[in-house]
C-alpha cells in the first residue's frame, strides 16, 4: 500500500512539474507574469505534495498499529499454545503414574494371592 502511495507522489510531483514547464513555455505572458505564474504554481504544488505526504504517513502509521496489534495478538496466542501443551505434559505424566500405580497395585495382588495359595 505504501509502495503505491509513493509512486503516486512521485507521479504527482513529475506531472505538475511538466504541466507547469509546458504551461510556461506556451503562455503568451511577459517575463514578470511568468514567474508570478509559476511562483503561485509551485507553491499550490507543494502544498498538494505535502498533503499527500500527510495522507501517507497517517496510512503508515495505521499499518504499523494494525501489524504491532497482529504480532502481539500472535505472541499471546503461541503463549498460550505453550501454556496448554504444558498442561497437557502434566497431565499426561499424572496419568502415566496413575497408570503404573495401578500397574504396580495388581502386580502386587497378584503375587499376594499366589503366595497365599
Amino acid at each position: 500500500m505504501a509502495d503505491n502511495g509513493g509512486n503516486f507522489v512521485k507521479g504527482f510531483l513529475v506531472g505538475g512539474f511538466i504541466g507547469a514547464a509546458i504551461g510556461i513555455l506556451f503562455a503568451p505572458k511577459p517575463g514578470r507574469d511568468v514567474r508570478e505564474s509559476l511562483k503561485d504554481e509551485s507553491e499550490e504544488l507543494y502544498d498538494k505534495a505535502r498533503v499527500e505526504l500527510n495522507k501517507l504517513k497517517e496510512e503508515l502509521d495505521n499499518l504499523r498499529d494494525k501489524v504491532s496489534e497482529t504480532l502481539e495478538k500472535g505472541k499471546s496466542a503461541f503463549r498460550s499454545e505453550e501454556e496448554i501443551s504444558k498442561e497437557e505434559r502434566e497431565f499426561e505424566e499424572e496419568l502415566k503414574g496413575t497408570e503404573e500405580e495401578k500397574t504396580e497395585k495388581k502386580a502386587k495382588k497378584s503375587k499376594t494371592a499366589k503366595s497365599e495359595k
